[in-house]
């Protein structure tokens, strides 16, 4: 494991709960966006950490 693959380790479990309930409100794919640049992930990490959420973000409208 290199040092970009345990990013997500660092996170704390309030930062992850934040990081939730954000994708949970965005009204389409552009604000999720925004959420996670606004919480400094990229695409590809979002989705190998959070798969569920991943498939919520492909139902929201562009």
């Amino acid at each position: 494991m290199d040092d970009n693959d345990c990013g997500f380790l660092l996170l704390s479990h309030r930062e992850r709960s934040a990081l939730r309930l954000d994708i949970c409100r965005a009204a389409s794919k552009a604000e999720a966006a925004e959420v996670l640049y606004r919480h400094d992930i990229s695409e590809d990490d979002f989705i190998k950490e959070f798969p569920d959420l991943a498939k919520v973000i492909q139902l929201l409208p562009d």
